[in-house]
């Protein structure tokens, strides 16, 4: 690796892990609007946090970092 380059990977991880928070939090308030009010928008948050997530997994995939095999999805 390039000295001049800064190892991105444990931000990505911690990114990650934050916005694995933020998807269980969301998901509480989906739950407490039980699909009144908001609650397309509170499901559209979910999908979008989720997205998110994937593609700084795809990002670290493009760096060599890979999923243990028993946690990959070969879909």
């Amino acid at each position: 690796m390039d000295n001049n380059k800064l190892d991105i990977m444990p931000w990505t991880k911690a990114l990650r892990v934050s916005i694995d928070r933020c998807i269980k939090d969301a998901q509480v308030l989906a739950d407490e609007l039980n699909r009144g009010d908001g609650g397309r928008e509170v499901a559209l948050t979910i999908t979008k946090l989720e997205e998110a997530k994937m593609w700084l997994g795809k990002s670290l995939g493009a760096r060599g970092h890979y999923l243990p095999a028993e946690y990959r999805d070969e879909a």
